[in-house]
């Protein structure tokens, strides 16, 4: 019998999870791997926290930046479900600086209590901010996007109705309302960072 030479084996080197890709990392989050959480939050945190930066304060950035972290590790934890792993942080950090902000103004309007007006007349200073405030809207306005921009004049500034705008823009009228409520929800937080 002819004796058979056996080369000795040979082992790829393993992969780190820092040196995956974003697709592998969503997958192995998928799968509940804490390391690649880890690697996601080292490779793309930095990017993360100077966009939300431009929303809110150091310190809620940084907030918005593990929400976006967390709420992307629980959507993909065990559902198998594919996604664009950077462009998903970065709207997940758009939406918790939005929600933010809406907070904020909630609380804001809280502290002032009721309108000057309704408690018996406004004095030149209260008008001449709400004044100030309206213009700063109006500037931004641009700012929009065009279809909740032209959704946005049209009901606040012409007037028209819901039943209207559903059919200046085919839609549904409760589609029409939230249309309305976004562009509503975006301008304010244009004039917030402003």
């Amino acid at each position: 019998m002819t004796p058979v030479q056996l080369s000795s084996p040979t082992f790829a080197a393993p992969v780190r999870v820092a040196d995956m890709s974003d697709a592998a990392l969503a997958q192995r989050l998928a799968d509940g791997d804490r390391g690649a959480l880890d690697a996601v939050y080292r490779r793309h945190a930095p990017a993360l926290r100077r966009y939300a930066h431009r929303y809110v304060d150091a310190t809620l950035a940084e907030d918005a930046v593990h929400d976006a972290i967390a709420r992307t590790h629980m959507a993909l934890l065990g559902r198998g479900r594919v996604v664009e792993l950077r462009p998903w942080l970065f709207r997940c950090v758009r939406n918790a600086c939005l929600s933010e902000l809406d907070r904020a103004a909630n609380r804001r309007c809280d502290e002032l209590g009721p309108e000057p007006i309704a408690a018996g007349g406004a004095d030149c200073s209260d008008v001449a901010a709400r004044n100030e405030h309206l213009r700063s809207a109006l500037a931004r306005m641009g700012e929009l996007p065009p279809r909740q921009r032209e959704a946005l004049a049209l009901r606040a500034l012409d007037g028209a109705g819901y039943d209207e705008l559903a059919a200046h823009f085919t839609l549904s009228e409760n589609a029409a309302v939230q249309l309305v409520h976004r562009a509503r929800r975006n301008l304010t937080a244009l004039v917030a960072v402003a």
